[in-house]
C-alpha cells in the first residue's frame, strides 16, 4: 500500500515545493470541497502550518477563499435549476417534506449570518451547508447570490484565521 501512494507523495511534494502550481491545485480542491466533496478544506494548510511559512499560508488562503466562492457560486446556480423539483419530489414523501420544511425554517431564520458562522467552524464539511443554504430558501423569496458569495469568501479567511490561531496556541503549549 505505501508504495502505491509514494508516486502520490511524490507528486504532492514537487507541487508544494512549486508555490503557483501548488495554488492552482488549492484552488481546485477548494471548488471540488465545495461541490463534491465532504472533506474540510484545511487539509490544504497542515504542511504549510507544519512548516511555518506565513506566506504561503497567506496565498493559500487567498486560493481556498477564492475557489470555495466559485464552487459556492456553483452550486448556486445548480440550486436555481433545481429546487422545483426537490420541492414537488419533497410533496410525494412526508419524511421528505417534513425535512425540506425544516431546512427552509432554519436559513430563513439564520440567513447569510448563520451561513458564514457554519462556514467558519475549523474542520467542518464546507459541502453541506452550501448545498442547505443554496437549495433551501424559502419559496417565493431568494438568497441574495452577492451575500452568500461574501459570507463563503470571508468564511474561508476567517476558518484560515482560527485554524492558524489554534495552531500557534498549540505550538506555544508545547
Amino acid at each position: 500500500m505505501a508504495d502505491a501512494l509514494t508516486p502520490l507523495a511524490d507528486l504532492l511534494t514537487n507541487l508544494y515545493n512549486n508555490p503557483l502550481a501548488f495554488m492552482i491545485v488549492v484552488f481546485v480542491y477548494a471548488i471540488a470541497v465545495a461541490v463534491i466533496l465532504p472533506i474540510p478544506i484545511e487539509a490544504a494548510l497542515l504542511l504549510p502550518l507544519a512548516d511555518q511559512r506565513w506566506g504561503y499560508i497567506a496565498g493559500i488562503t487567498i486560493a481556498l477563499a477564492a475557489g470555495k466562492t466559485v464552487g459556492a457560486w456553483l452550486v448556486f446556480v445548480l440550486g436555481l435549476h433545481v429546487e422545483g423539483s426537490i420541492r414537488s419530489w419533497s410533496t410525494r414523501w412526508r419524511f421528505a417534506a417534513w425535512f425540506v420544511s425544516k431546512a427552509e425554517k432554519f436559513v430563513a431564520k439564520t440567513g447569510v449570518a448563520g451561513l458564514y458562522v457554519l462556514l467558519s467552524i475549523p474542520l467542518m464539511s464546507d459541502t453541506i451547508p452550501i448545498y442547505l443554504y443554496s437549495l433551501f430558501y424559502p419559496e417565493g423569496s431568494r438568497l441574495d447570490q452577492n451575500m452568500y458569495l461574501v459570507s463563503n469568501f470571508l468564511a474561508a479567511l476567517n476558518r484560515v484565521a482560527i485554524l492558524v490561531v489554534f495552531f500557534l496556541i498549540g505550538v506555544s503549549l508545547f
